[in-house]
């Protein structure tokens, strides 16, 4: 019964995509749900780095919800004090896994920013995920084009903020890993620097599904879903969305977890809190974080996402000071959550 259901997936695979460079899941190929979790809390700009205003419980308390069932969890923007507090109360998540969490450093301790501020009260700045499963080794790819960002260290020297990708396999399944990823949001010259890291990022896709690993990737791409430069990334029967802006069709090997949201096929929920006008779909404000799954390993097409509001945090001052008894958003993100049932393949 097991390889029917497996070789039914493997069929349903080969029909939602038309990837290529990619190689199949194999017959003895395991069909398993997976949720994944993933936030950009905006660690420096709006939280100056602090762990005592509410976010790290807001952040902790919707993953370890029942409900939400979260296997996997990224983080964008986030500070090492609050990737160490997080860490801390995630501890007992899964007591039998103390190999849970991992960060990448993006913007090194003692650096400022452009306005002199100390960058997360002096600490590192980068992306970190975490999972209820245990981890195997962490992955770091970093994108050959800078974000377009820059940091000051110690000395005065201006250095590029370096985007790139976080991943980790699973141990006990190492052909199963999930990735967290923050693409630059400047644009310059004849093309955005997003799309430059895009493309990398899009061939190092295509080098895991390659070497038969499936994976999940979460984070925030700085590109709406009808932009152009995802177009690499949409699977071709992904719909344009009402009122598209886009030029040319997709073309890509992966499906979007909310792809298909009712409210808007192709582009889904909002994530961002800045209202825009023009969207498709007459979505209030944009979409730009994501979660991809490789269309080819979905063992099902009844995948989903969702994106949450904003929780409301102690508010802060520009001098990075609580104000008590005041409130603002903790981000200026929504958090997405997607859930899929992949085919993966058997430890060899």
């Amino acid at each position: 019964m097991r390889k029917a259901l497996v070789a039914g997936a493997l069929a349903l695979a080969a029909l939602l995509t038309n990837a290529t460079g990619a190689t199949a899941a194999s017959a003895e190929a395991e069909a398993v749900p997976y949720t994944a979790w993933t936030w950009n809390i905006s660690g420096h700009k709006m939280n100056h780095g602090r762990t005592d205003s509410g976010l790290i419980e807001e952040a902790v308390g919707s993953i370890r919800r029942a409900e939400n069932a979260v296997d996997f969890v990224s983080f964008n923007e986030i500070c090492y004090s609050q990737y160490r507090a997080i860490r801390t109360q995630l501890a007992s998540w899964n007591p039998d896994n103390p190999s849970y969490a991992r960060f990448q450093e993006a913007i090194p301790a003692g650096s400022t920013g452009a306005d002199d501020r100390s960058i997360c009260g002096g600490e590192s700045f980068g992306k970190a995920l975490f999972s209820r499963h245990r981890l195997g080794p962490a992955e770091y790819r970093t994108f050959a084009q800078e974000s377009g960002l820059s940091h000051w260290s110690a000395d005065g020297v201006q250095h590029p903020v370096m985007s790139g990708l976080l991943c980790a396999p699973l141990a006990d399944r190492p052909a199963m890993k999930f990735c967290s990823v923050h693409v630059g949001p400047i644009s310059t010259g004849e093309k955005p620097y997003g799309y430059n890291q895009l493309v990398e990022l899009d061939g190092i896709l295509n080098g895991f599904a390659a070497a038969g690993q499936t994976y999940m990737i979460a984070g925030d791409f700085n590109a709406e879903p009808d932009y152009d430069r995802l177009n690499r990334f949409y699977a071709k029967e992904v719909p344009e969305p009402s009122g598209s802006r886009a030029e040319d069709p997709n073309y890509g090997a992966h499906r979007e977890l909310d792809d298909m949201d009712a409210s808007c096929p192709g582009y889904g929920e909002e994530t961002s809190a800045k209202p825009v006008a023009g969207l498709p779909c007459g979505v209030p404000s944009s979409k730009i974080d994501m979660i991809f799954v490789r269309a080819d390993r979905l063992a099902s097409p009844d995948y989903s996402a969702d994106s949450k509001a904003i929780p409301v945090c102690t508010e802060i001052d520009a001098a990075g000071a609580l104000k008590a008894g005041y409130t603002e958003p903790c981000s200026d993100h929504r958090v997405v959550i997607g859930r899929a049932t992949l085919l993966v393949d058997p430890a060899t």
